[in-house]
């Protein structure tokens, strides 16, 4: 029997690399070299690069000069150079598997990438004090995916060092791109994964900030759309020949007033948000371009494509009233889902038994989007089960928050957990 203490050292230095190394989706260039290298010592059989992502479906691929940006910083930092031109261009991301004899087949899915916020230097935040914050200015996990990519690392090492206790298949998912819900889709549409009979996801301290706190399975999964608005008007002097000019930026503001007007839903909860605007060049030059960042959101998938499809009414309709050129571009998206509740009934028998946590529970609510829910979907659809946990942990400051730091020793309990739920069911 393993002594999970022993581990917890491990996950605190896997933990500490990975926050001091924070690469946006689609550019975990160095996030899945160390990963690779990790899992191939272990024995894993594993898939990477072109192999793992459909290209139609790459959701919210950054430009030539920040995938550049990230190749350079990875090379810099030490990634093999022959590995670097097999994931290069955004090709991100580990599948390992392990054949383990006849039996069910179990896969576990763990983020890998950060946001793109700036991490604090306040000397109240634990790593700024300890010496292991972003060195990638803008950049930082603050979501807590550094965590999800230690506990799968140990977890894939307990498996590996027992692998004569198990029957079956084991299918370790390290994603890319699950910030602005972008990455799963591609790896479902590639059409690789075999079929599979269990899938487990999970996150730390999400609607449980409390160490010692467990749920078998979430809800609240919102179905969400991520687009980019694109306006294209006509530049002139806004004193000389305002009449020349076609106001981009005008435009852009009645579409987002356009946007806040659209009716709230009879049938669920809807949501909208323009979190970026950017337009104009010069105080005395009629905006040529606009761009929003826009998110729509619904308690399900049809209030999702409800607000979708009256946001991209508004926009074409205010575009052409004020004669401006535009494009939507899809940039990622998500589904409402619901977990399997026999899994999660019996994920809560296996760790109510294992006595790992004081408080457990069924299924808590999330309010939030998560690209897994493909995943779950697909796997639904295809006979097997799906749950998505949550396991506790002290945090500071919020999600997606510049100070944001949880409490590394609530790793140990996640991997504690992900063991007895495989041992039981394989």
């Amino acid at each position: 029997m393993e002594n999970f203490n022993n581990y917890l050292s491990q996950l605190i230095e896997y933990r500490r690399d990975f926050h001091r190394h924070p690469e946006p989706g689609w550019c975990e260039y160095r996030t899945t070299y160390m990963i690779y290298k990790k899992l191939k010592e272990l024995g894993y059989n594993l898939k990477y690069g072109k192999s793992i992502t459909e290209e139609k479906s790459r959701f919210g691929v950054p430009d030539s000069k920040t995938l550049e940006y990230f190749e350079k910083l990875a090379l810099e930092s030490g990634i093999d150079k022959e590995f670097l031109e097999e994931i290069r261009g955004g090709y991100t991301g580990v599948i390992a598997e392990l054949e383990l004899g006849e039996g069910a087949t179990v896969a576990f899915r763990f983020d890998i990438d950060c946001v793109p916020v700036q991490e604090t230097s306040c000397t109240e935040h634990l790593p700024y004090t300890l010496g292991f914050s972003s060195t990638n200015d803008g950049y930082a996990h603050s979501c807590g995916h550094d965590g999800h990519m230690s506990i799968g690392l140990v977890f894939a090492e307990i498996i590996a060092r027992n692998k004569e206790i198990f029957k079956g298949k084991i299918i370790l998912i390290f994603q890319p791109a699950e910030e602005g819900v972008r990455g799963a889709k591609a790896i479902i549409d590639k059409g690789i994964l075999p079929k599979i009979d269990y899938i487990f996801g999970g996150h730390l301290a999400l609607s449980l900030e409390e160490k010692s706190s467990f749920s078998a399975g979430s809800t609240g999964f919102l179905a969400s759309r991520k687009f980019d608005v694109i306006l294209k008007g006509k530049a002139s002097h806004a004193a000389n020949s305002p009449e020349n000019g076609i106001n981009a930026l005008l435009a852009a503001t009645g579409i987002i007033n356009g946007f806040n007007n659209i009716p709230r839903h009879s049938q669920g909860s809807t949501m909208v948000n323009v979190g970026v605007l950017k337009a104009g060049s010069s105080r005395n030059v009629i905006p040529e371009n606009a761009e929003m960042q826009v998110e729509v959101r619904g308690e399900n998938n049809e209030l999702c494509n409800y607000m979708f499809e009256e946001a991209a009414n508004i926009v074409e309709n205010i575009s052409k009233a004020y004669k401006c050129q535009y494009k939507i571009l899809e940039v990622g998206s998500s589904l409402s889902e619901n977990c399997s509740s026999e899994l999660v009934d019996k994920v809560y028998d296996i760790v109510e038994r294992s006595k790992i946590y004081n408080n457990i529970h069924k299924a808590k609510e999330i309010k939030g989007s998560e690209d897994y829910t493909y995943f779950m979907k697909h796997i639904k659809e295809n006979g097997g089960q799906a749950t998505y946990m949550l396991w506790g942990a002290d945090i500071k400051d919020s999600f997606h928050g510049s100070g944001f730091d949880f409490s590394e020793e609530s790793m140990i309990n996640a991997v504690k957990s992900l063991y007895e739920i495989t041992k039981n069911i394989l």
